[in-house]
């Protein structure tokens, strides 16, 4: 099998704004267990966000290229090219590229977290009932994930335009 095969693209949801979507590239199969290791490199366009969330998947980010900043439930830090932060289960975090160029991280995460991601890529591209917007907080609820209210991101200095649904 041609290395390709083994690699899908998909986009991820991003309730701030529908014109900023990172898109991820998975590196290892999704049919694992839940609880296996998922592989994934991620694209982060500049201006993105991740608002202020948690889960009980740990997840590992190691920038490949550009600058990202982490907020870590405490304080915000900048991440450059060859550094990475380790998020334990349900630690309360969140990310911005405040830089003017895009930012690509490798991620380790579960098996859970990567068919959480491409459901909700998969909602995204073929929205069957409500909106995107509904059918992002839909799966989120379905996976036991915590969102940060408007305000719980406006303390660590984020803008979102979604409420939880």
């Amino acid at each position: 099998m041609h290395k390709s095969d083994h690699v899908s693209k998909s986009v991820v949801y991003s309730a701030h704004s529908k014109d900023l979507r990172p898109s991820n590239r998975y590196l290892t199969s999704l049919s694992l267990p839940a609880d296996d290791y998922c592989l994934l490199i991620g694209e982060v366009p500049a201006g993105a966000i991740v608002p202020f969330h948690s889960h009980s998947d740990r997840e590992t980010f190691y920038v490949l290229s550009g600058e990202m900043n982490f907020y870590d439930g405490t304080s915000w830090k900048v991440l450059k090219q060859g550094e990475f932060v380790d998020v334990l289960s349900n630690t309360r975090h969140a990310w911005r590229n405040a830089s003017e160029s895009n930012a690509s991280l490798l991620v380790a995460t579960t098996v859970r977290m990567g068919v959480f991601l491409q459901k909700v890529s998969s909602a995204v591209d073929t929205p069957a009932a409500g909106t995107e917007k509904e059918q992002f907080f839909k799966l989120v609820r379905e996976y036991g994930y915590w969102l940060g209210s408007p305000e719980d991101n406006e303390a660590i200095g984020l803008t979102t335009n979604w409420n939880g649904a």
